[in-house]
């Protein structure tokens, strides 16, 4: 039969001008050499030609050069045949190759990059590289490949894949009365289960363009290059999709894309009763702007299991606590210091009063009394805690406050 090209031919046509994607053995330059671009089948069937001009594959010479139609297929008879669908499926799994396309222009041989390649039942869509190749993994089976290009014929047909290897397809140049026609693209967003259409997806190209769905679901974009495009599609409680889109000169590409349900982990649920007295002094919405240089909650200083409130202080960065006074069998005072300035202590909004020594012994303050404390210095420090002390300030916010 790979002698007699009128009967390829003759199957060509009884397959409607659909090419017949084989991955075959050894044999294939012979298939090759009566369907090459300049046979007669060739020109009759251009897209069939393409489809059938394929590499051979190494160690595959016991391999029949063409593949049986689908409708010729045998089923399975051994008891595999017979075996759960789950375990079929797994062998399914088992029996995926690798396969590389190489896709050229059918008259130069032109290697053409940026062809979009999809089997059919498979997710996701392969890009062909700078070299008009795209390696993939397939499982081993029957499918209908189609291909498509800016500014070339779409190719479609049925694909059978055997073993791992390469296969060639030719492309035919479209023809355009301007290539540099601006191209539009209208993709259309849908519930995959349910196929209603989503309002408010963000529609975004590789170029930074986006567009918001409207009731429809579609989002539209106009004077696009024609060329390949990488579109995006993001929805809350969706999972994203990305896909490449060929977009042809002066023409419109329609896109239909499903979401899929996701479940989103969400953060568990945070309850916290504020404190009235320090709601009033505006002591969580600073915290929550991130004003102060270091906070210092009830639960950090249990964690620690300080004694002294100047132990607590001790982790927050850009602090110093410098033991002063002690002599004569007096106990040393704890002052806290930021950048070599010593810091005003403040609490539940009253300025606690310097000592003798000009300074104030924060220790004074049991770390059982405190709820809440907040650090500044320099400019960081509000205006109303800093009128005395350009330093900054240590504002202490006591659990007895919380009954205020």
């Amino acid at each position: 039969m790979l002698g007699d090209s009128g009967a390829q031919a003759r199957r060509g046509r009884a397959w409607n001008r659909r090419g017949r994607g084989l991955v075959v053995g050894s044999a294939v330059p012979l298939l090759a050499g009566f369907l090459s671009a300049a046979s007669p089948a060739a020109a009759a069937f251009p897209a069939v030609a393409a489809f059938l001009v394929l590499a051979a594959f190494p160690a595959l010479a016991d391999v029949p050069a063409v593949a049986a139609p689908p409708a010729a297929a045998a089923l399975p008879t051994t008891p595999a045949a017979q075996a759960p669908a789950a375990a079929q499926a797994t062998d399914a799994a088992a029996d995926s190759v690798q396969i590389t396309a190489h896709v050229r222009d059918l008259v130069s041989r032109e290697a053409l990059a940026g062809a979009v390649i999809q089997l059919s039942g498979v997710v996701g869509r392969h890009v062909t590289d700078l070299d008009g190749r795209a390696s993939f993994n397939a499982v081993v089976g029957e499918y209908d490949l189609v291909v498509r290009r800016s500014g070339y014929e779409p190719l479609q047909g049925d694909f059978s894949v055997l073993r791992s290897g390469d296969f060639f397809l030719r492309m035919t140049r479209a023809e355009v009365d301007d290539p540099s026609a601006p191209s539009r693209l209208l993709v259309t967003v849908a519930d995959a289960e349910t196929g209603r259409p989503i309002e408010g997806a963000a529609v975004s190209l590789l170029s930074g363009e986006v567009r918001p769905t409207n009731a429809r679901g579609a989002a539209a974009f106009q004077n696009l290059a024609p060329v390949l495009a990488d579109i995006t599609v993001e929805m809350i409680g969706y999972a994203p999709r990305s896909e490449p889109v060929v977009l042809h000169p002066g023409r419109t590409t329609a896109v239909q894309v499903g979401m899929a349900v996701r479940a989103i982990e969400l953060e568990p649920v945070v309850v916290e009763v504020r404190v009235p007295l320090l709601e009033a002094h505006g002591v969580y919405d600073r915290v929550a702007r991130g004003l102060p240089r270091g906070v210092l909650t009830r639960d950090a200083i249990e964690r620690q299991a300080s004694h002294r409130i100047s132990d607590a202080l001790l982790h927050v960065p850009g602090l110093e606590v410098r033991r002063e006074g002690r002599s004569l069998g007096f106990p040393s005072r704890a002052v806290v210091y930021a950048r070599g300035c010593p810091l005003s202590v403040w609490v539940d909004g009253v300025e606690f009063s310097p000592d003798v020594e000009g300074s104030v012994d924060i220790d004074q303050i049991s770390p059982e009394w405190i709820e809440l404390a907040e650090v500044y210095w320099g400019t960081s420090t509000p205006m109303r805690f800093s009128a005395r002390n350009d330093c900054g300030a240590v504002l202490i916010w006591t659990r007895h406050g919380r009954r205020r």
